[in-house]
């Protein structure tokens, strides 16, 4: 129960205050006279005694709200209690339209609106915020030609040291009555709030899904016994940490975009602990203003009942996938919302397809998907279509035969290595009509067909596609069932090739040098302009491309500083067009037209630079520059 405090400055406000609370049979727990000197040890005593909030006076009360964090409800002057005092004053000085100065703390004073035009007064009020300031609001009141004050002990006080007649201001009934009503409905809402949040924290200790609720700040106010037993904390220990510290899967510019009202809701997948889980993140909004975040952890039932020991025979045979969310990096906008996107997919039991270029991080975020869904504990089967004739795809896919040893499938087709999991087909568009026939049955159906009346074996897969075309164009020339093309078309993820993620191309660049500079023993730096050079150059391959040519540079180079010209001859070297020159392959090095100039000037003038400016009409600093630019190095040095 919410219990009330009341402290009194003056011992003649005492038996009033013990007549109202009989009167309104309000109980109040600690009652009290107090100086004022006294008042904040005293509430404290108060607090220590059971008190959840107290009623004060004046600077009393202002000193307590100061130095305490106790609810305080202060005491005002009524305002029937200030026209009996200005009425008083009236009679005192016996003027028809007196001048009176009130000096008092702000949260003491009622609405003061048509006192003046009642009472035909004139009103000169201070507010003041400590007792030392009397002295100097009493100098302005009395510039003022102020006929009477009314303020309390000390003010009335040190105005009769200044010779201003003075009245001091009495408490009666009905400033202790408003007092003490706003105090029960304060206690009754705070016990209506404890009797909620216990509720609340009942429901959150007996709810199967995790539950973290955030501040404005993105920090953690509760958690749940689930999320506690999750992270291995109490919630004592997280409360106020960013959720990022006991979730750090979780993106924090989604929470943030919630906050700022700029998304609804957002729903993702994540691996915790080794298991899926699908997150909920909503807002909590009153009357439109958003308080807070509730994100909401719900556990992606496991696909398969022995899945402990299917996942340990799957890690034993190489059916198992490595890559977590969490391992893909990027610094790239459109890439981190493909990823997000893949994690909301990862929630489906649908296909998914993947478009992109060759070396491309297709296969680590099909692994990823995997991760992040029911399938985790289930089988992860990734097969490459390219180069295989349809016999070939047939048996890589559908055979039923059972080489190993083991019993662990070595010669069975990937549908039925992949049963209660997922199956990845790289190279998709190479499937001949036959395959993919056969695949769009089997996915129809949950069973894997000899015929299309004779059910082999019943099948629970999850397919992956990925392509390095677009499946519609081969769909329009028929060389693509229509029918397979639309069931994985469905959730579609087309990756940025490297060109288009300059930022991901310099770290993972930056990543294979420290790797084969190390392997090596080989200390290289590449220039500015080497790195300029590098975003300039058409990747086609991307990862795979970009790897295999930082280590041949790290092998090759004979200098320790790497520039645009190295980079561009090495890749000149490794990577010519290949064009057809009256009916036969040739290789072909493209060059500008002001690229062979350039070299057409270098050759007539010997190498010398400042004749080639000199015709071009250029400085010999600019022409360098152009040099850099297409890796030209002159056969002749000034």
């Amino acid at each position: 129960m919410i219990k009330i405090g009341m402290l009194l400055p003056y011992e003649d406000m005492l038996p009033i205050a013990r007549r109202v609370i009989e009167e309104t049979e309000i109980q109040v727990d600690y009652l009290k006279v107090v100086n004022t000197v006294d008042a904040v040890n005293e509430a404290r005593n108060a607090l220590e005694a059971g008190a959840h909030i107290l009623i004060a006076r004046g600077y009393q009360a202002t000193l307590i709200q100061q130095y305490t964090k106790i609810p305080v409800v202060a005491m005002r002057l009524h305002a029937q209690e200030i026209g009996l005092l200005i009425q008083r004053v009236k009679n005192m000085v016996r003027k028809e339209h007196p001048k009176i100065g009130l000096i008092v703390f702000e949260n003491m004073l009622a609405d003061m609106s048509h006192m003046e035009e009642l009472f035909d007064v004139e009103l000169e009020i201070r507010y003041m915020h400590h007792l030392d300031e009397i002295h100097q609001l009493l100098m302005e009141l009395s510039d003022e030609q102020i006929d009477f004050i009314i303020g309390g002990e000390a003010v009335c006080r040190a105005a009769g040291n200044k010779g201003i007649p003075s009245l001091i201001y009495e408490a009666t009934d009905e400033s202790i009555r408003e007092a003490l009503m706003t105090a029960a409905d304060l206690a009754r809402v705070a016990e209506s709030e404890k009797l909620n949040t216990a509720q609340f924290e009942t429901v959150l200790d007996t709810s199967f899904n995790g539950i973290i609720k955030l501040n404005t700040a993105g920090n953690i106010i509760v958690i749940n016994k689930m999320i506690e037993n999750l992270i291995g904390k109490d919630e004592e220990e997280v409360v106020g940490l960013p959720v990022e510290e006991i979730l750090p899967n979780v993106d924090r510019s989604r929470i943030e975009a919630i906050l700022e009202g700029k998304s609804e809701s957002y729903t993702t997948s994540i691996n915790l602990r080794g298991k899926a889980w699908m997150l909920l993140i909503a807002p909590i909004q009153y009357e439109d203003v958003i308080t807070g975040v509730i994100l909401s952890l719900h556990r992606i039932t496991e696909n398969s009942a022995e899945s402990s020991r299917n996942r340990r025979e799957m890690w034993l045979h190489g059916f198992s996938a490595q890559t977590n969310f969490q391992n893909i990096r990027t610094d790239n906008d459109k890439m981190q919302e493909l990823l997000e996107e893949a994690k909301i997919f990862a929630l489906s039991l649908s296909p998914v397809m993947i478009y992109g270029q060759a070396g491309i991080e297709d296969y680590l975020i099909a692994e990823a998907i995997h991760n992040n869904s029911d399938r985790r504990n289930g089988p992860y089967v990734s097969i490459n279509m390219r180069g295989m004739d349809i016999e070939k795809q047939m048996e890589a896919l559908f055979s039923r035969e059972d080489t190993d040893q083991e019993g662990a499938g070595g010669g069975r087709g990937a549908m039925l290595k992949a049963d209660r999991g997922t199956l990845f087909i790289k190279g998709i568009e190479h499937l001949t009509l036959r395959v993919q026939h056969q695949i769009l049955r089997t996915m129809l159906s949950r069973a894997m067909m000899r015929t299309d009346a004779q059910p082999i074996d019943a099948l629970d897969v999850r397919l992956i596609g990925s392509s390095k075309v677009n499946l519609q164009k081969m769909v329009k020339q028929g060389k693509f069932s229509e029918e397979l093309y639309y069931m994985l078309q469905g959730l579609v993820l087309e990756i940025p090739s490297l060109n288009e993620r300059m930022e991901d191309l310099r770290r993972y660049f930056d990543g294979y040098l420290k790797e084969y500079t190390e392997r090596y023993n080989r200390r290289i730096q590449i220039t500015e302009g080497g790195y300029q050079k590098l975003n300039e150059l058409k990747w086609t391959g991307n990862t795979i491309q970009l790897k295999s040519f930082c280590e041949r540079l790290v092998l090759s180079s004979s200098k320790r500083s790497v520039d645009e010209v190295q980079i561009q001859k090495l890749f000149e070297q490794l990577y010519p067009d290949v064009a057809v020159v009256q009916g036969e392959e040739k290789l072909v090095i493209y060059r500008s037209p002001e690229r062979e100039r350039l070299e057409k000037l270098l050759e007539k003038y010997h190498g010398n630079r400042n004749a080639v400016a000199e015709e071009l009409g250029i400085s010999t600093t600019t022409l360098w520059r152009r040099m850099k630019k297409y890796g030209i190095e002159p056969n002749y040095m000034n």
